[in-house]
């Protein structure tokens, strides 16, 4: 009577088994079970941008994935007019529109906006299809809008080497666009303050091309500041700006 007990306790058991199996696999036709491969999921990175400057406040941020073979701007080379525009006047939107329309283009967005002096922006976040993960870069550009046409950021650094909690803390150099000279007068300059026209279609920086930026002069100084200019102290800046930490959170 015991034996007949244990076996059919063998039987229950191994006919449960079979079932909870097939609830997970597949049969093909030649009754071998195929086991069915668990969907990749996307990724997804978070970015903050940080203003460290004391009294320039950042315009809205474009945020930018693509894959190499992009840039917004490129090191000694003469800026797009979607660039004047960002750095003389902190209008985004054809920057962002310029990466949407590259065939690299992966995801790209904006902060909601202006990101205030010594402040941290809130955190915008990507999806990143896995097929792309390979080869991912991140772009940043941000004016600092007490000026005449400087602006903030990354350019094309490579994340595609992040793994799911992976932190990347990078700074974010001055440059000069390159497009108006630097006068840092009050009619130039959109910033607070200023109210100065912002983006100007004539281009009268003597160098036409993007470079490192050389700081504010301000007229502080009977010696050596400018004579025209109207910006005050807190308004110079070091380099970096401002930092960009990227999270991945999936």
């Amino acid at each position: 009577m015991n034996h007949v007990l244990k076996l059919g306790a063998i039987t229950l058991a191994t006919t449960l088994l079979a079932a909870c199996s097939s609830s997970n696999d597949d049969d093909n036709d030649d009754g071998e079970t195929v086991v069915s491969p668990v969907a990749e999921q996307d990724a997804m990175f978070e970015v903050r941008i940080t203003n460290l400057t004391n009294a320039q406040p950042l315009s809205p941020v474009a945020i930018m994935l693509h894959q190499s073979g992009f840039n917004s701007f490129i090191d000694g080379e003469a800026a797009s007019l979607a660039l004047e525009l960002l750095a003389e006047g902190g209008d985004n939107a054809d920057v962002l529109g310029e990466v949407q329309a590259a065939t690299q283009h992966i995801a790209s967005a904006s902060t909601d906006g202006p990101v205030p002096p010594q402040s941290i922006s809130d955190a915008v976040s990507f999806t990143v299809p896995t097929d792309d993960l390979s080869d991912v870069r991140l772009s940043v550009i941000s004016m600092l809008v007490s000026t005449n046409d400087a602006f903030t950021g990354a350019n094309a650094a490579n994340i595609s080497n992040m793994i799911v909690g992976d932190v990347v803390t990078m700074s974010g150099p001055t440059w000069d666009s390159g497009t108006e000279a630097n006068t840092e007068t009050s009619g130039t300059m959109p910033g607070p303050g200023f109210g100065g026209e912002g983006f100007n279609g004539a281009r009268d920086d003597i160098l036409d091309v993007v470079r490192f930026h050389g700081g504010v002069v301000t007229g502080e100084s009977a010696e050596f500041g400018l004579s025209t200019s109207d910006l005050e102290d807190e308004h110079r800046f070091l380099n970096p700006s401002s930092r960009i930490v990227v999270t991945r959170v999936q």
